[in-house]
C-alpha cells in the first residue's frame, strides 16, 4: 500500500509540478487513493453487507468534492448508484439472518449484486478514471500516465508482490512460515487454543506433542501441548492447551516467531509433565464434583486422587466415575472422547492432617493433575490409619474412641476383605482402657484370633441355659399357674452370673473376648441368652461405669444378632426383645461410654433403628439395591454407584470418627494374621 501511494504521488507531482492535486484534485482524494486503500485493506475480507455500505457512504462523500457547478449527468448517475447501494445494503443488513444461500432468492441476488457493484475496483475505478478524464482530457499525457498506472495495479496481485518484498528483507520470516503447521483460529477459557492444520505441513503432530508460537492478542510467547486432534469440515484440527507451567518447562526453539502461526517443538527436552497431567475441567461442573474431559498418558481409575489449582489454592478431588462420549462436530464428522467425574475432598491441611472443604468450583479448561505426595501428619495415640487414599500417602485416619462410642458399621460382601480388616481394627482398637466384647454365633473368630476365650465361662453358660430354661416353663404356664419365686431366681441367677462374668472381664488382663452360644440348640433360647446378657452388660454400663472401661461391642453378622423388626413375624417376639436391649444401648450407649462395631453384608436385613445410630461407615464391596438405597443418605449417590466396582481391600469411608468427614476412597494395607487351627497355625490375608 505504501509503495503504491508513493508512486502515485510521484506521477502526480511530476506532471502536475506541485502536490496541490493531493488536497484538490476529485481524481487523487476521491479515486485512485480509496481505489488503493480499500482494496489492499478491504477487499481480501469484503463479503458482508456492511463493507459494501462502507464503500458507498465513502463513495458519496468523495462526491461532495465536487463542485455544484461542475455536477454533469455522469455525476448524477454516481450519486444514484452509490445511493442505492447505501439504502439497499442497510436493508440488507437488517433482513439477513442466516447463510447466504439460506436466505430468500429476492436477497441472494440483491446481496450478489450489491457485491460486484459495491467492490472498490468497481466504484472507485469509475471515480479515478472520470475524475482523470476531467482533469486532463482524453489524449494528454498526464491522464496516459495515470491510465497505465490503473492498469497496472489492478493487473498486478499486489498483496503476493508485498509478501514477495518482505521475504527479501526477512529470510527468516518466510522460513518460519514453512515450518509451521498451523494457524489459531480460536481460543477457549483464555488457555486452550483451537489450530486449523495447513494442508502442505511439513511435520505430522500426534497427541502430546509439543508445539510453540507467538500469540498476537498477548504478544507472549507460548509453550503448549496437543490435547486433541480431529477432522472438521474435511480439514484436520488440533486443540492446544498452554499453562504458565508449560510456558516454563523449557525455552523456545523457534527464533522468530509469525503471531499466531503454530510450531512443532521437534526434540523437546526432558520433562515429567505428561506423567501427572490428568485432563480439563469440563462443562457443568460443580462445587461438590467436576466433570473433566480425560486427555492424557497416565492410567487413571476409581479412587484416583487429582488436584487443580482454584484462585492459589490447591483442591483435591476422588475420581468416581468415567463416561465415553461422541461428540457432532460438522458434516457428520465425530469426536470421540472419555469424561471424568470426581468428588472434592477439599483442600489439605497439613497441620491437622485432614481435608477441609473448598467452597467454590474450578474455571472450564483448568488443568488437572495426579495429587502430589504428601509429608505424612502426626498419628496421636487416640488415632490409626486404616489406610490411603490409592496410588498416594494420603492417610485415612480414624479416631478409636470415637469410633467405639459414635458406633460404626462395615459393611460388605463376603470376599471383599471386611472380616480381616474388622478383626485388625478391633486389636488396634482393643487396649487396657478400651475392652472389646466380640459377638460371635459362628464361632470364627475363635479360629482367627488366638488366645481369644469367651467371656462366659462353661460353667457359667450351664447356670445361664438353666435357668432361662425354668424361666420359659413358669412364663409358658398361665399367668394364675406360674411361681414367682421361681422366676425371681432363676432371673436373679441370670443377672448375678452374667454380671459376675462382664465384671471379671472389665476387670481382668484381657482386652478381646467373645460372646458365642456353642452350647444352646434351642433358638428361643438362644435368643433369650443374648438378650440377657445385653440387659446386664447395659445395667453394667449405666450402674457401675464398666468399672472405669470403655466398651466396645462388636456384632459380627449382625442380621443374625439384630435382623429388621419389620421382616419379622408375629412370633418372633424374643427377636424383638432382643433388638430392642440392643437398641437400646444404640441409643443411649454414648453416655456411658459403650458402643457398638455392626458388621454386616447386607442392610436389609438388619435393624434400622441400630444401624440409623452408626455415625462412621465403612463399605467394601456392595451389590444389593437395598444397601445402596440406604447408604445413599450418608455419601451421596456418586459413591453409591461405585461399590458393586469397588476391588478387593478397597473401602469407602466417611463420618464422625474420621478426621476428613468427606467420603474417601481408601486401600486397606495387606494385612497378615495368624489362624488357629487345631494342628498348625497358618496365615491369612
Amino acid at each position: 500500500m505504501g509503495i503504491s501511494l508513493v508512486i502515485l504521488i510521484a506521477v502526480g507531482t511530476y506532471f502536475t509540478k506541485s502536490l496541490s492535486f493531493i488536497v484538490n484534485d476529485f481524481w487523487f482524494a476521491s479515486g485512485l487513493l480509496l481505489l488503493i486503500l480499500l482494496s489492499l485493506v478491504d477487499q481480501p475480507f469484503f463479503s458482508k453487507d456492511c463493507n459494501i455500505f462502507v464503500n458507498a457512504v465513502t463513495a458519496a462523500l468523495s462526491l461532495l468534492l465536487i463542485p455544484a457547478d461542475q455536477r454533469t449527468l455522469v455525476y448524477w448517475i454516481f450519486l444514484s448508484i452509490v445511493t442505492y447501494l447505501i439504502v439497499s445494503s442497510y436493508i440488507l443488513m437488517w433482513l439477513r439472518k442466516y447463510e447466504l444461500n439460506l436466505e430468500h432468492p429476492i436477497v441472494q441476488i440483491l446481496t450478489r449484486f450489491n457485491r460486484q457493484l459495491g467492490r472498490p475496483e468497481a466504484i472507485f475505478s469509475s471515480f479515478f478514471l472520470w475524475g482523470a478524464i476531467r482533469q486532463y482530457k482524453l489524449d494528454s499525457v498526464e491522464f496516459n500516465a495515470l491510465l497505465w498506472f490503473w492498469v497496472i495495479f489492478m493487473l498486478l496481485n499486489v498483496p503476493s508482490i508485498a509478501n514477495t518484498i518482505d521475504s527479501v528483507f526477512d529470510s527468516r520470516a518466510s522460513k518460519n512460515t514453512v515450518n509451521s503447521v498451523g494457524k489459531i483460529f480460536g481460543v477457549q477459557s483464555k488457555n486452550t487454543f483451537l489450530v486449523k492444520l495447513s494442508a502442505d505441513r511439513k511435520q505430522s503432530l500426534k497427541l502430546f506433542d509439543f508445539v510453540e508460537f507467538q500469540y498476537s492478542i498477548d504478544s507472549r510467547e507460548h509453550i503448549g501441548i496437543v490435547l486433541d486432534v480431529y477432522l472438521l469440515d474435511q480439514e484436520q484440527w488440533i486443540k492446544v492447551l498452554t499453562t504458565p507451567e508449560i510456558d516454563h518447562l523449557f525455552t523456545k526453539t523457534i527464533e522468530k516467531y509469525i503471531p499466531d502461526q503454530i510450531y512443532k517443538v521437534i526434540n523437546p527436552p526432558e520433562n515429567d509433565y505428561l506423567k501427572h497431567f490428568v485432563g480439563l475441567v469440563y462443562q457443568d461442573s460443580v462445587i461438590e464434583k467436576i466433570r473433566f474431559s480425560y486427555n492424557a498418558k497416565v492410567e487413571i481409575y476409581n479412587g484416583q486422587l487429582i488436584e487443580l489449582t482454584v484462585n492459589s489454592h490447591k483442591v483435591l478431588y476422588q475420581v468416581v466415575q468415567g463416561i465415553t462420549k461422541n461428540e457432532q462436530l460438522s458434516n457428520k464428522n465425530e469426536s470421540s472422547f472419555i469424561i471424568g467425574e470426581a468428588i472434592q475432598l477439599g483442600e489439605w491441611n497439613d497441620s491437622a492432617g485432614c481435608f477441609e472443604q473448598f467452597g467454590w468450583v474450578p474455571s472450564i479448561n483448568t488443568p488437572l493433575f495426579l495429587a502430589t505426595p504428601i509429608t505424612p501428619p502426626a498419628i496421636r495415640d487416640s488415632e490409626y490409619v486404616v489406610g490411603c487414599i490409592p496410588s498416594t500417602n494420603y492417610p485415612v485416619i480414624i479416631n478409636k474412641e470415637y469410633a467405639v462410642t459414635h458406633h460404626t458399621a462395615i459393611l460388605g460382601v463376603t470376599g471383599s476383605g471386611k472380616s480381616v480388616f474388622t478383626r485388625n481394627l478391633i486389636s488396634q482398637i482393643a487396649d487396657g482402657n478400651t475392652k472389646a466384647i466380640i459377638v460371635d454365633l459362628t464361632g470364627e473368630y475363635k479360629e482367627k484370633i488366638p488366645g481369644l476365650t469367651s467371656i462366659v465361662t462353661e460353667e457359667e453358660a450351664k447356670i445361664i441355659t438353666k435357668s432361662i430354661d425354668l424361666l420359659a416353663q413358669e412364663n409358658a404356664k398361665f399367668a394364675n399357674q406360674r411361681n414367682h419365686t421361681t422366676i425371681e431366681e432363676n432371673e436373679k441367677n441370670i443377672k448375678v452370673t452374667f454380671a459376675n462374668a462382664i465384671k471379671c472381664f472389665l476387670e481382668g488382663d484381657a482386652s478381646k473376648t467373645v460372646f458365642e452360644l456353642s452350647e444352646i440348640s434351642n433358638n428361643a433360647s438362644s435368643l433369650e441368652y443374648t438378650r440377657w446378657f445385653f440387659w446386664v452388660l447395659f445395667n453394667t454400663a449405666k450402674h457401675f461405669g464398666n468399672y472405669g472401661k470403655r466398651v466396645c461391642v462388636v456384632l459380627e453378622e449382625a442380621h443374625t444378632i439384630i435382623p429388621e423388626i419389620s421382616s419379622m413375624g408375629v412370633s418372633d417376639n424374643a427377636s424383638k426383645a432382643t433388638v430392642n436391649s440392643i437398641a437400646q444401648i444404640a441409643l443411649q450407649g454414648r453416655k456411658y461410654n459403650i458402643g457398638f462395631i455392626v458388621i454386616a453384608q447386607r442392610t436389609a436385613n438388619v435393624s434400622k433403628t441400630v444401624l440409623t445410630q452408626c455415625n462412621s461407615v465403612i463399605v467394601f464391596q456392595e451389590l444389593d439395591r437395598t444397601t445402596s438405597d440406604f447408604l445413599t443418605n450418608y455419601m451421596g449417590k456418586s459413591f453409591v454407584e461405585i461399590l458393586p466396582t469397588l476391588k478387593n481391600r478397597t473401602a469407602i469411608a466417611m463420618g464422625k470418627a474420621f478426621r476428613s468427614t468427606a467420603p474417601m476412597i481408601f486401600e486397606v494395607p495387606t494385612i497378615i494374621e495368624k489362624v488357629v487351627d487345631t494342628d498348625t497355625i497358618q496365615t491369612e490375608s
